[in-house]
């Protein structure tokens, strides 16, 4: 990770610093002025590769998630490969009592290594929806309801 991880922090420091992430991120700006603008930014450890996921943001309008994709970087590498991101979508805020036996069931179930992460939607109506690498778990209310009006059908 730190071959990614390393050059990318750099190349963001350096764009917030030239203060270019809203130039890159004009449709209107020639791809070829994108490049050279970019590439005096590399650094000499910048991969080929590192280059061209920022190339290619470049070429997309999307250098602004740069950040973004740094930050996920990172919590991946701090997690290690062997966890699996647990989101739990509840329609009120749960208690920390509530987590902690949602946490722990989830746990029995999954047997794996499992990090949460909590967001409220109230559109769901009542219940949860976990989602558990690529496993969905839907206890809403309006997941229920959307089947029952399935079967009705």
């Amino acid at each position: 990770m730190a071959g990614w991880l390393t050059p990318l922090k750099a190349i963001a420091a350096s764009l917030a610093q030239a203060g270019l992430t809203d130039q890159l991120d004009d449709a209107g700006l020639a791809f070829s002025k994108k490049q050279e603008m970019l590439r005096s930014l590399f650094p000499p450890d910048a991969t080929t590769e590192v280059q061209n996921l920022v190339l290619l943001l470049a070429s997309k309008n999307e250098v602004h998630l740069l950040p973004e994709v740094i930050g996920d970087l990172d919590r991946h590498a701090q997690r290690g490969a062997a966890v699996t991101v647990t989101k739990v979508t509840s329609a009120v805020l749960l208690t920390e009592s509530e987590k902690q036996t949602l946490e722990t069931q989830l746990r029995k179930q999954f047997r794996d290594q499992l990090v949460f992460e909590y967001s409220v939607d109230p559109d769901i109506l009542g219940g949860v929806i976990v989602r558990a690498g690529d496993k969905v778990i839907d206890g809403s209310v309006s997941g229920k309801l959307a089947a029952l009006k399935e079967r009705l059908k």
